[in-house]
């Protein structure tokens, strides 16, 4: 479905969601109902048309029918294995997929990274074939999966953080600007756990709210940034191998 077609079809669905008919959109537009009609089913809206159906019958501009649009579309939210190893095979394929999903435009991607224009393309043709993103006719790139994308347990991708990734970026003292490591050790309840992974959820959702409003701003502006929150039931190795096995001896 073309990205006209979404539109128009939003509108459709908040023209019911708040009980607006075509005869008070024919009424607005000074139609007759069987016009409006034809110019749904066809899909066919002029701009000028469309603007006054968003302010007229639905208080609001096309920018925020758009708006609801990108909101209501529905992302891939998982890759399967084929595609996470296809996306691992390719040291550039890689490359070039993080930085698309963080809104990266072709120029720009060949002007940092040792990767050629034709390269790029080609690369943005298999994203395109793995139905990640769409490249409109005028080179932009639409992104078809979640940011947030949840990873196969064990599965490619994982492995390959797990292998590649995990240690390289915690080798460092974070101890420079904007960095930091924080690691606590304590004893707690299931419940309290619980309690505390949802924060941890709800920190990463944050993190990738501020990330998806960041991709706005010109490339200069941003820095690329990771960061890993963790937990797990787990002791030190220097607790682990004093730990009894046998009563104590009485002295």
């Amino acid at each position: 479905m073309s990205e006209v077609n979404q539109i128009i079809e939003t509108l459709k669905q908040l023209l019911k969601e708040n009980n607006v008919t075509q005869y008070d959109v024919a009424a607005e537009l000074n139609l007759g109902v069987a016009r409006v009609k034809q110019m749904f089913s066809n899909q066919d809206i002029s701009i000028s048309r469309l603007s006054v159906i968003c302010n007229e019958c639905l208080g609001m501009e096309i920018a925020d029918l758009t708006q609801i649009t990108q909101d209501r579309q529905k992302y891939i939210e998982s890759l399967t294995e084929k595609q996470e190893q296809q996306l691992i095979s390719d040291e550039r394929l890689l490359v070039v997929s993080v930085s698309v999903m963080n809104n990266w435009t072709p120029d720009e991607i060949v002007e940092r990274y040792d990767i050629s224009m034709r390269e790029c393309q080609k690369y943005l043709k298999t994203l395109e074939k793995l139905k990640l993103i769409s490249v409109r006719s005028n080179g932009h790139v639409k992104l078809l999966i979640n940011r947030n994308f949840k990873w196969i347990p064990k599965g490619p991708l994982d492995t390959f953080f797990r292998q590649h990734v995990q240690s390289d970026f915690l080798d460092s003292k974070f101890d420079g600007q904007n960095e930091v490591r924080l690691f606590r050790t304590g004893m707690l309840t299931e419940q309290s756990a619980d309690e505390l992974i949802k924060k941890i959820e709800k920190l990463t959702a944050e993190f990738v709210e501020l990330n998806q409003a960041d991709t706005k701003l010109e490339l200069k502006h941003r820095l690329g940034y990771s960061f890993v929150v963790a937990l797990r039931p787990w002791l030190m190795p220097t607790f682990t191998k004093l730990l009894r096995h046998t009563p104590p001896k009485e002295d």
